[in-house]
């Protein structure tokens, strides 16, 4: 399976195609940001939200700018679209970790302030798990750095 066929299905948005792809192409080459950075996304929306987690989180620790120097149009990033589709939290979603972890992952690629704004509010349902925290810090890190340049 190669990268531009996945990118093929990502393109037509068959997220499901697209992932089984793209997790191919990831399994030979890990180092890959183009395939890692699509197939967060492609995780999220096949309802594989902890693989595609565990994906973001290891990427955020490793290159954040990765995901946050995403160009939604020379990327063909779908995340603007997506946010707009999950992003009004209705009030019995209000204590939604996942719809909430979603939308952090989501708005890393468009909006950073928008994406540390969800995770500090997973970290408060979830005290104890220190990835939260771990995000938080980066995003926050990154924040700074791009504020002194």
């Amino acid at each position: 399976m190669s990268e531009m066929l996945g990118n093929q299905y990502f393109l037509t948005r068959n997220y499901s195609m697209a992932a089984a792809t793209f997790s191919k192409v990831y399994a030979r080459d890990p180092q890959n940001l183009s395939v890692r950075k699509r197939l967060i996304v492609c995780l999220i929306q096949t309802g594989e939200l902890e693989k595609g987690f565990d994906l973001f989180y290891e990427l955020v620790k490793e290159n954040i700018e990765a995901i946050t120097k995403t160009d939604p149009i020379a990327d063909d990033c779908p995340c603007s679209e997506l946010t707009e589709k999950y992003g009004k939290i209705l009030p019995y979603e209000e204590n939604s970790s996942d719809l909430k972890l979603v939308l952090g992952i989501l708005w890393l690629y468009c909006d950073v302030n928008k994406s540390l704004e969800f995770f500090k509010q997973l970290y408060l349902l979830h005290t104890d798990d220190k990835r939260f925290q771990e995000i938080i810090l980066a995003i926050e890190n990154y924040l700074v750095l791009k504020n002194k340049s």
